[in-house]
């Protein structure tokens, strides 16, 4: 599921970035920002889409694992199957411009950061899913960290929060049935 919306986002980018006429037209990737000179041939020029960090939002971690079963015209339930937990996730995803131009780059990540920012949600009902995006402000500090474990230099980039997307494996099994309950009593003395 993470790779689906991280390729939405993409589709998304592509297609708000490279209209008709465009001057310079901006290829959007989903790969590691942080790959070496010798293999860089892939990101080199490029919008790159890069999965930083995930994390489980702790608000819908709470949810029943059961599911009531309907017969058919009835509103009473007339059993329960289990179904697979679902893990909700928030990704952080960062968008560079790998540009060989320093303008052009900060021109991409403009035109990127406008595109994401008039769509705050995407929804594609194809896949079945639907995610917020918030822009991920960063103190310089972490900044510096984050851009020291992918490579030092530093490129055009905005850090944004993705949030819900819902991972859960497909499938559910009958709950056993509880047929017997052994209460053994002890008696105080006094």
């Amino acid at each position: 599921m993470i790779y689906k919306v991280l390729k939405a986002l993409s589709d998304g980018l592509n297609a708000d970035l490279n209209p008709p006429g465009v001057q310079y037209p901006v290829d959007v990737v989903i790969d590691n920002i942080s790959k070496d000179d010798n293999d860089a041939t892939a990101i080199s020029n490029k919008l790159v889409i890069t999965l930083l960090s995930t994390e489980e939002e702790a608000a819908l971690k709470n949810t029943s694992r059961y599911e009531p079963i309907y017969p058919v015209g009835s509103s009473v339930p007339q059993g329960y199957k289990k179904k697979n937990p679902a893990a909700y996730l928030n990704l952080y995803v960062m968008i560079t411009a790998n540009r060989d131009s320093y303008e052009i780059a900060l021109e991409n990540i403009s035109k990127a950061i406008e595109s994401l920012n008039t769509r705050k949600t995407f929804i594609d009902e194809q896949q079945g899913f639907q995610v917020r995006l918030q822009l991920h402000p960063l103190p310089f500090d972490q900044l510096s960290y984050v851009w020291g474990l992918l490579g030092g230099k530093v490129i055009p980039s905005a850090l944004y929060k993705v949030s819900v997307v819902k991972i859960q494996k497909s499938g559910t099994t009958l709950p056993e049935l509880i047929k017997e309950i052994d209460i053994l009593r002890k008696e105080k003395k006094i």
